[in-house]
């Protein structure tokens, strides 16, 4: 039985989650509670190695949207087995910077993959182990694009144009509106006090 609280943390390229995570992290263990920070594609030591692979720079992003999927599939399964399920099941926080949400945008909005397809994967490895909380950091796709540009490029992501950045906004954002019961959009684009502080409010909500 999962016991615990599963937040997830979505959006483009450049909107801050890394840096929420982090500031929930604190806010929440300096409450007492239990915390566990963990990210997709990765988390543990097999599903780290799969993202090595998606975003090793031989292929730099060619791969098949069916590959992709796949490989993102893979990674969520050891990630859930290794990790998720059991702190969940023993009672604690989770805190994952970004979850299944990103595939079906990223795979899906951006790659043109069938949502059937990621349907019945999600159905036969995610299963029960869905967010209780999803927080949709959103800012303007020329806000994204400045950020991404200003820290430099990590992969191949990070070289889309305004129209990438834009689909991103977009489809996270109608992920929040046809899944309102569980996600929260934020607006990404104030000071990072000011978001955590909407954040930490939110989640101490939920948590009563």
């Amino acid at each position: 039985m999962l016991r615990g609280v599963f937040v997830t943390f979505e959006g483009g390229e450049g909107v801050g989650k890394s840096t929420q995570v982090k500031k929930l992290e604190i806010a929440l263990k300096e409450k007492g509670h239990d915390v566990v920070v963990t990210r997709e594609p990765g988390g543990c030591p097999a599903a780290e190695d799969i993202r090595n692979l998606i975003f090793h720079p031989d292929y730099d992003g060619n791969w098949t949207v069916e590959a992709e999927t796949l490989m993102m599939f893979a990674a969520r399964s050891m990630h859930i087995k290794e990790v998720i399920a059991p702190a969940l099941t023993a009672g604690k926080i989770v805190l994952c910077d970004r979850y299944i949400d990103s595939t079906y945008v990223y795979q899906g909005n951006i790659k043109g993959g069938a949502p059937s397809f990621m349907r019945e994967l999600e159905q036969n490895i995610v299963k029960e182990v869905m967010p209780n909380l999803t927080f949709i950091l959103d800012v303007p796709a020329e806000v994204a694009m400045e950020r991404v540009q200003s820290r430099g490029v990590e992969n191949h992501h990070d070289r889309g144009d305004r129209e990438f950045y834009e689909q991103l906004r977009q489809g996270f954002l109608n992920i929040a509106k046809d899944n309102a019961d569980r996600c929260v959009i934020v607006d990404a684009s104030q000071d990072e006090e000011t978001i955590a502080a909407e954040i930490i409010k939110v989640v101490e909500e939920k948590l009563k």
